[in-house]
């Protein structure tokens, strides 16, 4: 698993009261300081990595274990999304190569995976908390997006709902405004309606790809109502309490606005998505030469 060195530093977290699309969550604007520098891994988990994990140690998904099953691509244009026990990990219905990131994994599935890589290495891997996430989606960046403050630059930085979107999925917008309201606005072709392989866009500073789009990713972190305004400055690791957790960086489903670095959304630790997935932390061990990627 490639993953990049994130060196230490600090940011300003969460967004300003004027960016456009945010959230009242997203405030307020705060100081982090991440005092250690960790792995992040260059690409979200793809559908490879994850066989091998559940190969390896009969894992059974959320989903699996759900008379609900996981979310997929039904081809309906009324209503193209639905739950079903046939949608998993597995198969979603829509085109996925080894190399396109897992999706219909829950945070405890997610969890359980850096849990065995952990002891398959005999390191210390995790999911990301939100304020690592953050510091190195935006890279050293204090725009709506690592790139600028513009939504066409994802169309070379991340995989979004665009105008292919738009069409493919026209109807079913037509009828539900709320799922109209996620949706595309972006006026550029990406090439991917669904989910794309990892690393077709272009990375971040930090070398990181697919930070924007392609699939939410989980973070350790629950979620609580303005814990922004007492969160410590170092290092922080989210509330202790909170029956959700929190997934960043959008998705191929979603319009640009859920892309943002600073966008913020909860989903309970056992829920999975067609658009949700993860990547992992890896720890970085005192003494360790902290030069370069692994």
């Amino acid at each position: 698993m490639k993953m990049r060195l994130i060196p230490a530093g600090q940011f300003m977290m969460g967004s300003p009261d004027d960016e456009k699309e945010r959230s009242r969550d997203e405030g307020p604007l705060h100081r982090v300081r991440i005092t250690k520098p960790f792995y992040l891994g260059s690409y979200e988990v793809t559908l490879c990595q994850f066989r091998e994990f559940v190969n390896a140690t009969g894992h059974k998904t959320d989903a699996e274990k759900s008379e609900k099953g996981g979310w997929g691509y039904t081809g309906d244009e009324k209503k193209p999304f639905k739950r079903d026990p046939k949608y998993t990990w597995r198969d979603t219905a829509f085109p996925q190569s080894d190399n396109h990131p897992v999706v219909n994994v829950s945070w405890n599935d997610s969890v359980a995976f850096c849990e065995w890589l952990g002891r398959k290495e005999g390191k210390v891997y995790r999911l990301p908390t939100e304020a690592e996430w953050e510091y190195a989606c935006r890279a050293g960046a204090a725009t709506r997006f690592h790139h600028g403050d513009d939504a066409e630059g994802l169309a070379e930085a991340g995989n979004v709902s665009d105008t292919m979107a738009n069409e493919k999925f026209a109807l079913w917008m037509t009828i539900s405004a709320v799922d109209r309201e996620k949706m595309g606005v972006a006026n550029h072709r990406d090439g991917h309606v669904f989910t794309s392989p990892v690393g077709q866009f272009r990375a971040n500073a930090f070398g990181l790809y697919d930070m924007h789009g392609n699939v939410w990713e989980w973070c350790v972190d629950r979620d609580k109502t303005d814990y922004y305004r007492d969160s410590p400055t170092d290092d922080p690791t989210g509330p202790a309490d909170g029956s959700s957790r929190i997934r960043r960086g959008g998705s191929w489903l979603h319009s640009a606005k859920y892309a943002r670095s600073a966008q913020r959304r909860r989903y309970p630790p056992d829920g999975r998505n067609s658009p949700i997935g993860f990547r992992v932390v890896l720890e970085v061990p005192v003494g360790e030469d902290r030069s370069g990627s692994q």
